[in-house]
């Protein structure tokens, strides 16, 4: 092998191993298929949310984690999140909830044209299908996500 350079092969998806100049380096514990980390699978998004264990990151849509994880709540029982992939529609500042007597979204990201979003609240309580981020976090997910930027939400 010539001084000064590394072959490098792909990892394994389900192995989780990476061939390092012939030598296997096994994957972080935790991180089996996931991006950089996260529990999602997209390395082209933006915002990754795990249901499962109420954690959610921001990316920069190259694979890499910029904030979290941070916790979340999620729908409950009869109003469920749906997994799966979405694409931002559209983000209200000040947004108050039509559908559910008034309730304040403030920083609100849509994700999916049921009315679903990224909002501030109490994490210590489950909403009627949103997720819901404390204040600080709502604040920086929605000055980093835009319209068109990729979703992936996992169970």
């Amino acid at each position: 092998m010539p001084t000064g350079r590394i072959a490098v092969s792909m990892a394994t998806i389900g192995l989780g191993a990476l061939q390092l100049g012939g030598v296997a380096l096994a994957a972080p514990a935790g991180n089996a298929g996931g991006v950089d980390g996260t529990s999602c699978t997209d390395a082209r998004i933006k915002a990754c949310v795990d249901l499962s264990e109420n954690r959610a990151w921001l990316l920069d849509g190259q694979g890499t984690v910029v904030y979290g994880p941070v916790t979340n709540s999620h729908g409950a029982e009869g109003h469920e999140t749906p997994p799966g992939d979405y694409i931002i529609q559209r983000k209200e500042r000040h947004h108050v909830s039509q559908e559910y007597e008034g309730s304040p979204m403030p920083y609100a990201v849509f994700f999916d044209n049921e009315g679903r979003a990224f909002h501030g609240g109490s994490t210590d309580r489950q909403s009627a299908g949103c997720v819901r981020l404390g204040p600080d976090d709502a604040k920086r997910f929605f000055e980093h996500l835009d319209p068109n930027d990729r979703v992936q939400i996992v169970e």
